[in-house]
């Protein structure tokens, strides 16, 4: 015995089916109309919202592009040579017992820069001397390799390339 599906509108007249169709089909429609409506009224002021902040970011970011540059040409270690400069930075920080190498190099042949050595460095430690670099001393690191220091894992040695 094959059992029909039977849904509720079945036994209706065909009159009332298509009339129950026809209402659903508009409810639906509606439904719709009003759900994408509601989103570009949400959607619209977000988009809004957006465009300003995009507006405002482009102001500010050549703000902090010369911010950043005068802060590095105000440091009180820009006007020194890169090596005397790194040297000062070295003492002022007291890790020159971290301190493994220090050699002159060039980076091109218009460019003097120094590559240094550190083992041993903390977290800190490495962390002041970079901001240093950075803030008192105007000076670039084109090249830094880290790596855990073998002795004592929670240490790092840390090899420089600085240049201005």
């Amino acid at each position: 015995m094959v059992k029909s599906t039977q849904y509720f509108w079945s036994s209706w007249p065909p009159a009332s089916q298509q009339q129950f169709f026809k209402y659903t089909l508009s409810g639906l429609s509606l439904l719709f109309f009003f759900v994408c409506i509601g989103i570009f009224f949400f959607i619209g002021p977000l988009t809004q919202q957006i465009a300003q902040s995009k507006e405002r970011y482009g102001q500010v970011v050549p703000i902090v592009q010369d911010i950043k540059t005068l802060r590095a040409q105000q440091g009180d270690l820009a006007h020194l040579p890169v090596d005397k400069a790194v040297w000062r930075l070295v003492d002022d920080l007291q890790i020159e017992k971290n301190l493994a190498s220090l050699r002159v190099s060039r980076l091109n042949e218009d460019e003097p820069g120094i590559q240094v050595t550190f083992t041993g460095l903390s977290l800190t430690a490495l962390t002041n001397f970079l901001d240093a670099l950075r803030v008192r001393a105007s000076l670039q690191t084109p090249e830094c390799v880290l790596t855990r220091n073998p002795d004592d894992p929670r240490l790092a040695d840390a090899h420089f390339v600085l240049a201005r």
